[in-house]
């Protein structure tokens, strides 16, 4: 028989990293759902960026307005005066869904580079939410660097695109059997308890032996239960296959167990740029 790892999951404090990105906002929305969920507590985090101040000392600095060619002159004063705004308005943003919620939170700015505040400030909380896009016009789906910088890291971390967590959202799972896989399909049992509906396993296989070797161990590991679940079969060797399946499961968000497990998924940034999924990645090691 197969024993379950040694793992517990709990999310008792969310972060949430805010800008003025639409990015942000999804990741907001998403972040006080779950706390409400989970009675979790939320902090809210506005970096003012050290780059951004640095580039408005540069002498004749111009910025090109969004909605025009038209250029205007950057100073830093003008953009100290720019990022306290945005850190109002993200605050006020945070206040507003958390008492909706009537969720406990807080919030804070900080001034450096912004990963670098991202990642300290995520010191002591079990989850960190932000928004997987960034300002562009190059491309329909652009990553951002901040969150592909806190990908590589060791945090538990929950990325969303613009259009943030649908309704009536369940759960994706990659299941190979391994350590990993096993923690991903606890933590999805967990949010799946507390209101996503079901969740959708995905298999590595070619023929029905293989997932029904799955459903038996799936069904040792979560003691049966009355969750839903259902299996989706893929061949591992097609990445395209895998592209289509997770594109059609529009309602899902694919949850991962491990970095470990992105080895066997396709490229990271092909994964984030092809598919709008939100995307939530443990720790390699147990959190608790």
């Amino acid at each position: 028989m197969m024993s379950k790892p040694d793992f517990t999951f709990a999310i008792r404090r969310i972060l949430v990293a805010l800008d003025a990105s639409p990015q942000s906002l999804a990741a907001l929305d998403a972040a006080v759902n779950l706390a409400a969920k989970l009675d979790a507590e939320i902090l809210g985090l506005f970096v003012e960026d050290a780059a951004l101040l640095g580039l408005s000392e540069i002498p004749y600095a111009r910025e090109v307005l969004y909605f025009s060619s038209a250029e205007a002159p950057v100073t830093r004063a003008s953009m100290e005066s720019r990022l306290k705004a945005q850190s109002e308005q993200a605050r006020k943003s945070l206040e507003a869904a958390a008492e909706r919620a009537q969720i406990t939170w807080s919030f804070r700015t900080a001034r450096g580079r912004v990963t670098s505040e991202v990642l300290a400030a995520s010191a002591g909380v079990d989850l960190l939410a932000l928004g997987k896009g960034g300002w562009s016009l190059g491309s329909r789906i652009r990553i951002g660097s901040t969150a592909m910088g806190i990908v590589e890291s060791s945090l538990p971390v929950f990325l969303l695109p613009e259009r943030g967590v649908p309704e009536n959202a369940h759960l994706l799972v990659y299941y190979d059997s391994s350590p990993a896989a096993q923690r991903g399909l606890l933590a999805a049992a967990m949010l799946a308890r507390a209101g996503m509906d079901g969740i959708a396993v995905l298999v590595e296989s070619r023929n029905k032996v293989d997932v029904k070797q799955v459903e038996k161990e799936i069904d040792a590991l979560l003691d049966g239960g009355d969750i839903q679940i259902r299996y989706l079969p893929f061949d591992a060797s097609n990445e395209e296959n895998l592209l289509r399946l997770l594109k059609g499961e529009k309602n899902g968000v694919l949850v991962l167990g491990g970095r470990e497990l992105l080895d066997k998924l396709p490229s990271l940034d092909t994964l984030l740029r092809e598919t709008e999924l939100p995307l939530m990645i443990l720790g390699s090691a147990p959190t608790s």
